[in-house]
C-alpha cells in the first residue's frame, strides 16, 4: 500500500461518507481505512454499513459500535437501536475487529479506535485546554525493535499528528460536527493531506504536511514524556 484514504469516526454521517469515498476513489488510493464509531448520529446507520461494504473499506469497531451491539449507553444523542437496524448491519458491525495491522511500503500501519485494544483510550500530550493522556500499551509498542510506522486512531474527533522517533500517531478525526473531514496518506512521499467539509459538504484542502520530519513539531520518546507543553498539530485548520 502506498496511498491510503483515512476516514475517522462516522457517527452515521452517510452523506459525508459517500462524498469522502467518491473523492478518495477519484484521486486513486490503494485502500480506505476507517476508525469506527459507525453507530450513533443523525444519519442512516444501515446506509453507512452498506457504503463501507461496497467500497471494501477496512474498518475497526469503536466504543459506540460496541454499545450499539450491547444495547448499552443508548441515552447518547442520535443513539441507534440494534433491533431497528437490518440484520446485515448488525452482522457487519459484529465482524469488525478492534484493531487491524496493514502492510505499507513504509512499514506496518496499525488501525484502531482509541489506542490498540482499548476503544476508550485517548492519547494526548497535553496542552493549554486539555491534560495529558498517556498509554503504557503504546509505550511498550514504541519500545519494540521494529515499531509500527503509523498508528491511525480516532475517538477524540480532532485530526492531529503526534510524533515519536519512528512512529507517527495520526488521529483521523470524525465526519461529524465542526471539525468534520478526512485525510489522504501518501506513504511513498511521507505526506499527509487533510480535507475539510464545507457548509455544503464539498471537500476542500485544509493542510498538507510532511511526516517523518518534525519540521519544528515536538518529538516524544514515549507518552511518559507528555508534560502538557505541546502546541497541537491542527489538521482541520485551513
Amino acid at each position: 500500500m502506498q496511498r491510503i484514504g483515512i476516514i475517522g469516526d462516522l457517527h452515521a454521517e452517510h452523506e459525508r461518507l459517500e462524498i469522502a469515498l467518491d473523492y478518495l476513489h477519484g484521486v486513486g488510493v490503494d485502500a480506505i481505512i476507517c476508525t469506527g464509531d459507525i453507530a450513533d448520529g443523525r444519519g442512516d446507520l444501515d446506509r453507512c454499513c452498506e457504503l463501507l461494504r461496497q467500497a471494501q473499506v477496512l474498518s475497526v469497531a469503536g466504543n459506540h459500535d460496541r454499545w450499539f451491539l450491547q444495547d448499552k449507553v443508548r441515552h447518547v444523542d442520535g443513539a441507534h437501536l440494534r433491533h431497528e437496524a437490518t440484520a446485515e448491519t448488525v452482522a457487519y458491525i459484529q465482524r469488525l475487529p478492534k484493531t487491524r495491522t496493514l502492510s505499507t511500503i513504509g512499514g506496518a500501519l496499525i488501525l484502531c479506535h482509541g489506542m490498540l485494544d482499548d476503544d476508550l483510550a485517548k492519547i494526548w500530550p497535553g496542552s493549554e485546554n486539555a491534560s495529558s493522556r498517556c498509554s503504557t500499551a503504546l509505550d511498550e509498542l514504541l519500545a519494540e525493535p521494529d515499531p509500527p510506522r503509523f498508528i491511525i486512531n480516532g475517538h477524540m474527533h480532532f485530526r492531529t499528528v503526534i510524533d515519536f522517533p519512528r512512529t507517527q500517531v495520526i488521529n483521523a478525526g470524525t465526519l461529524k460536527g465542526q471539525f468534520a473531514g478526512f485525510s489522504l496518506l501518501d506513504v511513498t512521499q511521507c505526506q499527509l493531506e487533510s480535507l475539510n467539509f464545507s457548509p455544503n459538504n464539498e471537500p476542500s484542502m485544509a493542510c498538507r504536511m510532511t511526516l517523518g520530519a518534525s519540521q519544528g513539531r515536538r518529538v516524544w520518546q514515549s507518552t511518559e514524556e507528555f508534560d502538557g507543553q505541546w502546541q497541537p498539530v491542527v489538521l482541520h485548520r485551513a
